[in-house]
C-alpha cells in the first residue's frame, strides 16, 4: 500500500509519501514547503487571505504528486488550524481545490502521532521524553516501551516566538531580548507543568524542523539532508552557541550560515530559544535528533 500524509503546519506544509509493507515504511518522497500559514496570527487570530491561497496551492500540488503514485491520501492540520478564527474558510478552500478533507488534529492527537513516528526505529530501554517543536505549538510526550504515559501540547512555536520577540530583521538581536524570550518560554512551559516530565536517566528525543536545522548547522552540512542527521546528538551547549550565533547576525547574514536553509533564517532563533528552554526545564544536557514525527506516525498508525 502506498500512503501520503500531508501536514499543514503554522510554518510549513510537508508531505511524506511511502510504501507501507509489513509495518515497515519505504520512503518514496519527502517534501517541505515553507509557506507561513500562521504568519500574523498573533495580531488578530486570523489567517490572511494571501497565506491561505499560497498554502492551498501548495497542498494541491502535493495532492497531485501523491495521486500520480495512486496513493491513499490523508491531510492533517495542526496548531494554526486549531486556533485561527477563520480556519473553516481555509478548510473549505482546500476541500474545493483538492476534493479532500483536512483533518484538524487536537493537540493531544498531534502529540500522540508525533511520538509514534519519532520512536519508530529506535529501541530505547526505559523512559523516553519527546518534544516536537513546530511553528505554532510544541508537543511533549513521555512514554516507555511504545506506550504513552503523559501528553501535553503547549501553544508556543517558532513563528509565535519570532513574531513576538524577533521582528527586527536588519540588525542583530540584543542578548536581553533573547533572555526575555527564554524566560517567557520557560514560564509557559512551567504553567503547562512540563517540569513534571523530568525522569532521571530518560532519553530525550527532539523532533521538528528547528531541531533538525540546528543539527544541520552543528555539522556544517553544505546540503540540507535530514536523513543524514537522524540519530545525531544536539547538546544544550550546541543550542546555546547557536542562539548567540543567530542573535549576532542580521537576517541577511543568517541566510549565509552553512547548514541553515534560507527559508528558516527568520525563525531559527525562535526555534533555538524553545529547544534551549525545553532542555533546561527537563534538566537534560542533550537530545537525540529524530527526523520522524507526525507524518511518520500517521503513516504507520
Amino acid at each position: 500500500m502506498i500512503r501520503a500524509v500531508i501536514d499543514i503546519g503554522s510554518n510549513s506544509i510537508t508531505m511524506r509519501l511511502a510504501e507501507i509493507k509489513n509495518g515497515r515504511v519505504n520512503l518514496l518522497r519527502d517534501e517541505t514547503e515553507v509557506v507561513r500559514l500562521g504568519r500574523g496570527m498573533t495580531r488578530d487570530g486570523t489567517l490572511s487571505l494571501e497565506s491561505m491561497k499560497i498554502s492551498c496551492g501548495t497542498v494541491l500540488k502535493m495532492v497531485k504528486t501523491a495521486q500520480k503514485f495512486q496513493a491513499e491520501i490523508f491531510i492533517a492540520g495542526t496548531m494554526a488550524l486549531r486556533s485561527a478564527k477563520n480556519s473553516e474558510e481555509f478548510l473549505k478552500m482546500v476541500k474545493d481545490a483538492t476534493g479532500f478533507e483536512v483533518h484538524v488534529l487536537s493537540g493531544e492527537d498531534e502529540a500522540r502521532y508525533s511520538w509514534l513516528g519519532a520512536v519508530d526505529g529506535f529501541n530505547f530501554p526505559g523512559d523516553v521524553i519527546m518534544f516536537d517543536t513546530g511553528g505554532g505549538s510544541t508537543e511533549f510526550v513521555c512514554g516507555s516501551g511504545g506506550a504513552v504515559k503523559k501528553i501535553v501540547s503547549v501553544p508556543i512555536g517558532a513563528v509565535i516566538i519570532s513574531e513576538k520577540f524577533f521582528n527586527e530583521r536588519d540588525k542583530p538581536v540584543k542578548k536581553s531580548l533573547c533572555d526575555s524570550a527564554i524566560e517567557y518560554i520557560k514560564a509557559i512551559l512551567l504553567e503547562n507543568k512540563i517540569d513534571t516530565f523530568k525522569i532521571k536517566g530518560s532519553k530525550i528525543l527532539g523532533v521538528g524542523g528547528g531541531v533538525v536545522t540546528m543539527a544541520s548547522v552543528k555539522f556544517a552540512c553544505e546540503t540540507f539532508c535530514p536523513t543524514e542527521l537522524h540519530g545525531s546528538e544536539l547538546t544544550l551547549r550546541d543550542v546555546a552557541r547557536q542562539i548567540e550565533l543567530y542573535a549576532a547576525l542580521t537576517l541577511k547574514e543568517r541566510e549565509n550560515v552553512i547548514g541553515l536553509p534560507a527559508s528558516r533564517a527568520d525563525i531559527i532563533l525562535g526555534s533555538a530559544c524553545i529547544v534551549f528552554s525545553a532542555l533546561k526545564i527537563l534538566e537534560a544536557k542533550s537530545c537525540i535528533v529524530s527526523i520522524n514525527g507526525l507524518r511518520n506516525g500517521l503513516l504507520i498508525a
